[in-house]
């Protein structure tokens, strides 16, 4: 459930009118007491409003969410951002970003952990040998794509991204065994990205692939795979961008092959930010 912070008793207002009378009270002493609601447990509400506990639970399911504990932990939010001095100068003083600073703590935890630096090695050395960078990603994930060519032709890489899944099929059939072909899919499903991959595979191409699922069918195409961290289990996962841990994974490569050519990808890079300084 993404968080919903002072919009959570207007969301329950919204919602009146598919409850059932017994559903209903419930609404109105929490929207009367969200205080005293917050620190309850759902048997001490049940006692309270002579109601049993299965009827609370289906309550926070219709107004979408997963059960009681997780309903409450967003009131408590709700309370404390009431109750929050609005004078504060520390962010993270605040709950809910609080939460946010530590997901995003998790998040380059996890990546360290997943990755090691002969992944990291294997994908570099793929990368310098490549005569073309073939990039393929669909939704938040050609975003992501569209970073990493941003990223990575700055510092002499050829690369391409196709985030249409027509143009990438063609794209990929162009591809030859000089070609590295990354395929970005967190979920490791996405037929379009899949498709293109398979393609440039038989084409002879090295393919390199960045996923959340090690099991994925695009993962068992890849030469090498880089895991990126999952959110879709973090409370408060929604609130993150998609393509976070994604770039994640992309600085570390990048990293390391400025690292391995450093006066050459560093002259690159200065070169083509001194067009741009010239041209604007």
């Amino acid at each position: 459930m993404e968080y919903l912070g002072e919009n959570l008793i207007h969301g329950i207002e919204c919602s009146m009118d598919k409850l059932t009378n017994t559903e209903e009270e419930i609404a109105n002493y929490i929207i009367e007491h969200p205080e005293e609601i917050s620190q309850l447990s759902i048997s001490q509400i049940a006692g309270k409003l002579h109601i049993s506990p299965a009827t609370i639970t289906r309550f926070c399911q219709k107004i979408s969410f997963s059960g009681f504990n997780e309903f409450r932990h967003e009131l408590k939010r709700y309370v404390d951002l009431r109750n929050k001095p609005t004078t504060t100068t520390d962010i993270k003083q605040i709950d809910y970003f609080a939460k946010l600073y530590q997901n995003h703590l998790n998040i380059i935890d996890k990546t360290f952990q997943k990755v090691t630096y002969y992944d990291i090695q294997q994908a570099v050395a793929l990368l310098t040998k490549a005569r073309k960078v073939h990039v393929y990603g669909i939704g938040n994930s050609g975003i992501a794509a569209q970073e990493f060519k941003s990223k990575f032709f700055r510092i002499g890489l050829n690369v391409e991204t196709v985030t249409d899944p027509h143009q990438a099929v063609m794209d990929a059939a162009l591809s030859t065994e000089d070609s590295v072909v990354i395929g970005i899919s967190v979920s490791g499903k996405t037929k379009e990205v899949i498709n293109a991959v398979n393609i440039a595979k038989k084409q002879g191409a090295s393919v390199l692939v960045f996923t959340g699922e090690k099991d994925s069918e695009l993962a068992g195409m890849a030469d090498i795979t880089l895991m990126v961290m999952n959110k879709s289990n973090m409370h408060m996962g929604q609130n993150i961008s998609p393509s976070l841990p994604l770039l994640l994974l992309f600085d570390l490569v990048y990293t390391e092959l400025i690292a391995k050519d450093y006066k050459n990808r560093i002259q690159i890079r200065d070169k083509t930010l001194q067009a741009l300084y010239d041209t604007y």
